[in-house]
């Protein structure tokens, strides 16, 4: 077994508010997307490979933004947390490539169950088969079920807050206050958002329609907080062809 804050597994507040409060953005500053490193070993270009093969491009650059926003996140208020958690990266960039996969062509109506569940599953399946950790399969698996686990009680790993963190951030524009605006402007340059907004919502609206149980259920008026991301409205862009 790892230790206990190997692969990120650390508890934090699930309440986002107060695990934000937990850091000072006092520290927050103007980042590159070129300043985040893509993690390159064998297994992160496997699964890199697996996602891009099945994910539409608008979902891929989607996957990319939470792992830079993320990262630059906890580069400035995680810092040495970060230093001393050699697979916290890998581990991140992982969750961060699979935490949508369960919305793939392939998946997402092939199964009642919900999207982020079906993902972890397929997530948990494609790492074994790469030989990955077990405590890191465990870690990306939670926290992809756990990614749409907005709420005010209990507890989730530090991986599952800083996910929901990030995808907050793409998703419906909030814990701006953590970024510079010109991160978001060099993200947003690195990994265009296509209309990712309405891509998103119309994909919320899928997923409860064809299952009215489905977990993002759990978000009120999910699909319009999406289409509401007045922050990243500027930075919408062209649909692609």
């Amino acid at each position: 077994m790892s230790s206990h804050i190997q692969y990120g597994w650390a508890a934090v507040p699930r309440d986002t508010a107060k695990f934000v409060a937990l850091l000072s953005t006092s520290n927050t500053k103007p980042a590159t997307a070129s300043s985040v490193s893509i993690p390159s070993t064998p297994l992160a270009r496997k699964i890199t490979a697996l996602a891009t093969q099945h994910l539409p491009l608008q979902t891929v650059n989607h996957c990319y933004r939470v792992y830079v926003y993320g990262s630059v996140i906890m580069a400035q208020h995680f810092p040495e947390q970060l230093a001393s958690w050699p697979d916290f990266a890998e581990t991140f960039y992982l969750t961060c490539m699979l935490h949508d996969i369960g919305t793939a062509e392939a998946f997402h109506h092939t199964t009642k169950m919900s999207f982020d569940f079906k993902g972890a599953f397929i997530a948990s399946s494609w790492l074994s088969e790469a030989s990955a950790p077990q405590d890191l399969v465990d870690a990306v698996a939670e926290t992809i079920i756990r990614h749409q686990d907005v709420g005010t009680t209990g507890s989730i790993t530090l991986l599952g807050g800083i996910t929901i963190v990030a995808t907050l951030l793409d998703n419906v524009g909030q814990c701006e206050n953590l970024v510079a605006k010109e991160t978001i402007e060099s993200v947003v340059k690195a990994y265009p958002r296509n209309k990712w907004s309405g891509c998103f919502a119309n994909t919320v609206r899928s997923e409860i329609g064809g299952k009215p149980w489905a977990h993002s259920t759990h978000i009120e008026h999910f699909a319009k907080l999406v289409e509401g991301n007045t922050l990243m409205e500027p930075y919408e862009g062209e649909v692609l062809p």
